[in-house]
């Protein structure tokens, strides 16, 4: 958003981030922020629609893009045209970015920015096919051999054609040639991996290598692997330093493995509450249980928020392969929470490293709230189900989700 605001260049940019976490026929808000008054969304070719920014002007005189339309973004605007919508000086309302509704289909998802007709900017989404190969991309072209500068490297998981995987989870390991291993991250808050190791796991996909350059000059080499992918190579010229650092860099190991828990592990796209985690699914209390609901209270400017999420997904996971073929889950149904609209399962497949649709799934409702919901498939070994449901009121306090028991029995 702020680029769009605060560039010349022109330049276009959708939201998602990714064109693979979707359901076919799934329905995906799709965002573009730009600073081009029109752009056109095209999927696999086919035309979805033109969206166009009005020009508006601030009340000091400076030209600037916006939709016009409510927002609903401020309570305290009870009056003029936008009731309930945050209106500026100039006495307007409107987005800064530009949207599209979209049937889900794997492809290609590509935004064209034209001014005056012409195209002056594109983006493009893609839809990733099975991890194949690690690439690496360094921040910089060359760096003094002092001992000391930086380099920062991205690692991506990318199938065969470039694009992210974007659920890849792979173990990556690094080595540098002609410099040292700083350190390594992944974007990821909840992590307990050490990030001085030379071992990391991707996070979407990703990961981060810091390498320090050495004291001759030449050529740094950041070489990633990981198991069943083409490694990955990045290479860094190192320039004569007048200065080079004396103290020898430490010399990382591999991290530890990440422990196997010795009981199911549960995991949740979200939890509305401290109080309704994943984990309150697995405690056998019938009492307690993982929920969606959520509710932000009221300001100055917005109103209580507390309308359902459209969707959620909940996993669990174990220290070895089982047999599953029939999870059970206990759905809550009172003034806050309703039966999902839908219920899909998927298995985690070691070998794609990532979670694969069931076959065969049949789903047999409860008839009472926290009474047990049966989703029954082809009997399959797995460490981990997830199980990714759409509420039934979108949007509304009655559709927030909430399971009190989810119980997978080995087969």
């Amino acid at each position: 958003m702020f680029q769009s605001q605060w560039t010349s260049e022109p330049m276009v940019h959708l939201l998602p981030m990714d064109w693979t976490a979707h359901q076919e026929g799934e329905t995906v808000e799709v965002w573009a922020y730009t600073n081009v008054d029109t752009v056109e969304l095209y999927l696999n070719g086919r035309s979805v629609g033109v969206r166009t920014f009005d020009r508006k002007t601030t009340v000091d005189g400076r030209p600037y893009l916006e939709t016009t339309e409510a927002t609903g973004d401020d309570k305290a605007v009870t009056g003029g045209p936008w009731p309930g919508s945050y209106t500026s000086p100039n006495g307007s309302a409107g987005k800064l970015h530009l949207t599209w509704r979209v049937p889900f289909a794997p492809g290609e998802l590509r935004a064209v920015a034209r001014r005056g007709g012409r195209t002056v900017a594109t983006d493009v989404l893609r839809t990733a096919g099975p991890a194949h190969a690690v690439r690496l991309t360094p921040d910089r072209d060359a760096m003094p051999a002092d001992g000391r500068s930086l380099c920062f490297v991205t690692a991506e998981v990318v199938d065969a054609h470039g694009t992210v995987v974007p659920d890849a989870a792979h173990r990556l390991a690094f080595d540098v040639a002609g410099g040292s291993l700083a350190g390594v991250d992944n974007g990821r808050q909840e992590s307990a991996e050490r990030y001085q190791a030379s071992t990391w796991t991707a996070f979407h996909g990703k990961a981060l290598a810091v390498a320090r350059s050495g004291t001759r000059p030449g050529r740094l080499t950041v070489t990633a692997r990981a198991g069943g992918l083409r490694t990955g190579t990045a290479a860094v010229r190192t320039d004569p330093a007048r200065d080079p650092a004396t103290t020898p860099p430490a010399r990382f190991t591999p991290g530890p493995e990440p422990v196997p828990p010795d009981r199911p592990v549960a995991d949740a796209s979200y939890s509305g509450k401290p109080d309704t985690l994943p984990a309150m699914m697995l405690d056998g209390n019938p009492e307690t249980g993982w929920s969606n609901a959520f509710c932000t209270e009221p300001t100055a400017l917005l109103p209580a928020l507390d309308g359902a999420r459209c969707s959620d997904r909940v996993s669990v996971r174990w220290d070895r392969p089982r047999g599953v073929d029939r999870p059970e889950a206990s759905f809550t149904v009172d003034d806050r929470h309703s039966l999902p609209a839908t219920v899909e399962v998927a298995a985690w497949d070691p070998d794609r490293h990532r979670y694969v649709p069931v076959r065969h799934a049949a789903v047999e409702w409860a008839r009472m709230s926290d009474a047990p919901t049966l989703i029954v498939f082809d009997r399959l070994r797995t460490t981990s189900l997830r199980l990714s449901m759409t509420s039934r009121h979108p949007g509304e306090p009655k559709g927030a989700l909430r399971i009190s028991r989810l119980e997978v029995p080995e087969v």
